[in-house]
């Protein structure tokens, strides 16, 4: 039994179909249920096939091509229990972000087992298994019976986008913490929180720089005055702290400019 609700949501009129009354899902072509809410997304291939995992790009959403893919958006799901559709979105599928949905996978990276977290691979579209930290799909529900790296399978996930690490992140590695907080998500924060950062650990290293230099060089003249004999050793000395002022700046550089990489 097919409900048809119309609900308007601010700039435009959407349409929430649940696939049965009691929301449980309908059965897809393989006996296969799908719990969870879809929205509809625009994709630019065409013939994409239920359980493909989709990412963000420039180009809009596309198959997901990287490992660990942090721009990750979800799973194609046509059976899903409710799915939100927004008229007038062409060339468009039903994408679950969260909930329970069969998903494509390959033990490309290793056999699936139930239990195992699932990410993106270089196989368009299709999860595999998660071997370090990083962005993840969720859990599998089931075991993977397929072996062969060159076939594909389908099976149940519990689907929960977020940033995996193995390490205790109290204190997590600096590298884990950055990738938390910088890399964009589809509800993390935008870009421009990266290059905040980076711009103010330049800053802070250039202020720091420059107020060792000011207080070297204020007690390298005042040292002078009380003690000109002492010339040579002075100088070797605002040239020491001048070299430390170099090294402090250029340490804030180098750690801005990696911070603009990850």
């Amino acid at each position: 039994m097919l409900i048809i609700v119309f609900a308007v949501f601010g700039w435009g009129v959407g349409v929430v179909r649940a696939q049965t009354a009691t929301g449980s899902g309908e059965l897809n072509e393989e006996g296969l249920a799908t719990m969870g809410v879809a929205r509809m997304v625009e994709i630019q291939e065409a013939d994409v096939k239920d359980g493909s995992i989709l990412s963000a790009s420039v180009k809009g959403y596309v198959l997901s091509t990287l490992p660990y893919d942090p721009q990750v958006m979800g799973v194609v799901a046509r059976d899903a229990a409710i799915i939100i559709n927004f008229t007038g979105i062409p060339n468009s599928v039903p994408v679950i972000s969260e909930g329970i949905v069969y998903m494509l996978v390959s033990p490309k990276d290793g056999q699936i087992k139930k239990g195992d977290l699932l990410t993106t691979s270089t196989i368009p579209g299709v999860g595999v298994k998660a071997n370090k930290p990083g962005y993840v799909l969720g859990v599998a529900k089931e075991n993977s019976e397929v072996t062969d790296p060159n076939q594909i399978d389908k099976i149940a996930v519990d689907l929960n986008l977020h940033y995996f690490s193995s390490k205790s992140p109290f204190p997590g590695s600096l590298t884990d913490i950055l990738k938390i907080a910088l890399f964009p998500t589809k509800e993390g924060p935008t870009p421009w929180f990266k290059y905040l950062i980076a711009a103010l650990v330049v800053l802070l290293s250039i202020l720091l720089g420059f107020l060792t230099f000011g207080r070297t060089a204020a007690k390298g003249v005042e040292a002078l005055g009380r003690n000109p004999a002492a010339s040579r050793l002075i100088y070797l000395g605002i040239i020491f702290n001048v070299t430390l002022v170099v090294v402090i700046v250029g340490a804030g550089l180098v750690i801005g400019f990696l911070i603009l990489r990850l």
